[in-house]
């Protein structure tokens, strides 16, 4: 493959930035849409129909990912290749940085940093496993760190050729995932992959982030945490630790790559998986994604939640025209929802099993292309800050929230959201003891 060579007519490639196995990665023109993007080939046999059914499936798996902190799949194809073989490739976002791996070999990253990479990494690795599906070849280079923050890559293609991760998603390939993310977090904090204990005049937070990578090297696989409570100690850990964000300059960019400039905790708060987001991370970090409207003021600063056209049988605000005079109409009565405050224990418990069920549901709804990828991953951002503030204790309109999730869902088309799945949505929305 040369470069100007140009793929389905429309990829035309510029320069090869890496070679993992037989795949090759190169940066390339996306003609048709004008933007630079990454292209991953992989030449396969004819007769080569599990691998080919094997890399499409990886491919679809990956695209489903609507992750902040995963690199997006853009298109995935087969075109001639040499000999009469074809050519799978797959289209991604281009990225600008450097892996953890290359930040790692000039030294320690100081705590906050440290703490503001594993955190998004934890969170990508949780949304991988919401999904499903297990990473199986985690490592410091799969890790990617641009001026947006952390982004996990070796999904898709790359990660197909791995035979860890062609294995079943079962809980001892998440497993595996956790142990080598405990060597990544390890390795941060202390230089060892290996570490047991702290180096030097560490804290106690650095003391306790140790201990949870040995926990998560725990010799019995079934001693380890999950991914997604990895990622609320960390996040937790991420929002003590940081107020400012760290820019580091990299070094000289690898070949290929834009020296771009890092934010340490880039965007660890947007688009929190399952309970990831803190809100003053949020406040502080964030470029905002959409405009919060007036309505949204219990909602942290920096949160894309979906939009909600508005509904036929909805009152009008007051001083509208809201009748055929265009006089102004009285607000109409409150709904019997509490207003902001802190609910219950009990409610917590309850409203935060009931959200973390449906948050993994809508992972599951996009992966099976019943959830639109646009607004599922509005929602899913919607219903994790929700899950945070609940679950940290903060004072919430717990009913209004829930409605406008409610709303939210029965007010899109059925390509958006399915209707069994919409049905499955609402009914775990049911679920949370709104007037508790």
């Amino acid at each position: 493959m040369d470069p100007g060579f140009r793929l389905d007519g429309r990829y035309r490639l510029e320069r090869r930035l890496a070679r993992r196995g037989p795949a090759q990665v190169w940066a390339a023109r996306d003609e048709l849409l004008a933007r630079r993007v990454a292209v991953t080939l992989v030449g396969v046999r004819r007769s080569g129909r599990d691998l080919r059914r094997r890399l499409r499936d990886a491919a679809r798996a990956a695209a489903a990912l609507a992750h902040p902190n995963i690199v997006t799949t853009y298109d995935y194809g087969e075109a001639e290749g040499s000999g009469g073989d074809a050519l799978a490739y797959a289209v991604t976002e281009y990225l600008g940085g450097e892996s953890l791996a290359e930040r790692l070999t000039r030294g320690l990253p100081g705590a906050q940093e440290a703490v503001g990479v594993c955190a998004q990494l934890a969170d990508a690795l949780a949304a991988v496993h919401a999904c499903g599906t297990v990473h199986g070849d985690l490592r410091p280079a799969q890790v990617f760190l641009t001026a947006d923050g952390v982004k996990l890559l070796g999904l898709g293609l790359t990660g197909a050729l791995t035979e860890e991760a062609a294995e079943a998603a079962d809980a001892s390939g998440r497993a595996g995932d956790v142990l080598a993310f405990g060597r990544i977090l390890a390795e941060c904090l202390t230089g060892d992959p290996e570490a047991a204990s702290p180096s030097g005049d560490a804290g106690d937070a650095q003391a306790d982030l140790v201990d949870l990578a040995v926990r998560c090297r725990a010799d019995d696989p079934a001693e380890r945490p999950d991914a997604i409570v990895i990622a609320r100690i960390l996040a937790a850990q991420a929002t003590e630790t940081s107020f400012l964000p760290v820019v580091a300059e990299p070094g000289p960019p690898a070949a290929g790559r834009g020296g771009s400039r890092w934010r340490g905790l880039g965007r660890a708060g947007r688009g929190a998986v399952l309970g990831v987001a803190a809100a003053a991370m949020l406040a502080l970090v964030l470029t905002p994604l959409a405009v919060i409207t007036s309505s949204l003021s219990d909602a942290p600063r920096g949160v894309a939640l979906p939009p909600l056209p508005s509904r036929s049988g909805a009152a009008p605000p007051p001083g509208s025209a809201g009748d055929p005079g265009g006089r102004p109409t009285a607000p109409s009565a409150p709904a019997t929802l509490p207003g902001k405050a802190v609910p219950s224990a009990e409610t917590r418990a309850v409203t935060v099993g009931a959200l973390a069920r449906m948050r993994r549901a809508i992972d599951v709804g996009i992966a099976a292309g019943e959830v639109g990828a646009r607004f599922g991953s509005d929602l899913a951002r919607e219903v994790s800050t929700l899950l945070n503030q609940v679950d940290g204790g903060e004072p919430v309109d717990l009913g209004r929230r829930v409605e406008r999730l409610r709303a939210a869902i029965a007010d899109r088309a059925p390509d958006e959201v399915s209707p069994g799945r919409a049905a499955g949505l609402t009914a775990l929305l049911e679920e949370v003891p709104v007037r508790s």
